[in-house]
């Protein structure tokens, strides 16, 4: 074998010795990345530090995702006339945050999904749950809201952006891909730390007919 073949082959095998190297280095620098990106609530800025956290209490067990946004959809007061009585309108509420690891609350969309239109009657592990939100402050609950017999009636992904130019703004502003779950339930419950505080404060706190 002449040296100019040598050569050649001495160049053709550093190069590829050089495109593996690029490519394990940039696969690793993804995957690093992708582990050191920033999660949780604590990345974002929420008014004195209150943000919604959920538990959802499945057959399988509770599982707890931090989520940032909570509404109550409908009028808890409202009623709802059927003949010649009345009933509490089902109480409703969505979630919103940013799509993520979430496989159990994934799971119960996708098997309301693939279940919606058959038969009501049809049972499935995900069907229904009780959901208890909590609204953290400084890592502790604030107020809780307690809801029993749930089940997802809606869910979309949308982007959210920031009112500005985004694209030229050089990361000044940004995008968000939201997921939005909306949930009806038929019962409902809140909760507060401060009325056992309340309650436990002698002179401070008395009921309404012993003032």
């Amino acid at each position: 074998m002449n040296t100019q073949k040598l050569r050649n082959m001495s160049v053709v095998a550093v190069i590829a010795i050089v495109s593996i190297a690029l490519v394990v280095g940039l696969s690793h620098t993804q995957s690093s990345h992708a582990a050191n990106a920033p999660q949780g609530n604590n990345v974002y800025v929420f008014a004195e530090g209150v943000y919604p956290q959920a538990t959802f209490k499945f057959r399988e067990g509770p599982v707890t995702y931090e989520f940032q946004g909570f509404t109550q959809v409908n009028n808890l007061f409202s009623t709802s006339a059927s003949g010649f009585s009345t009933k509490q309108v089902a109480p409703e509420f969505t979630l919103q945050r940013i799509v993520g690891e979430t496989p159990y609350l994934h799971k119960a969309v996708d098997q309301t999904y693939e279940n919606n239109g058959k038969n009501s009657a049809l049972d499935f592990p995900y069907k229904q749950f009780d959901v208890t939100v909590d609204m953290i402050q400084a890592g502790q609950p604030i107020r809780a809201f307690n809801y029993k017999d749930c089940s997802i009636s809606n869910y979309k992904i949308s982007a959210e952006f920031d009112k500005e130019e985004g694209y030229t703004t050089a990361g000044k502003t940004g995008f968000a891909e939201l997921e939005t779950y909306t949930f009806q339930c038929t019962g409902y419950q809140p909760v507060a730390s401060s009325y056992d505080v309340m309650s436990g404060n002698g002179d401070k706190y008395k009921p309404y007919n012993q003032q």
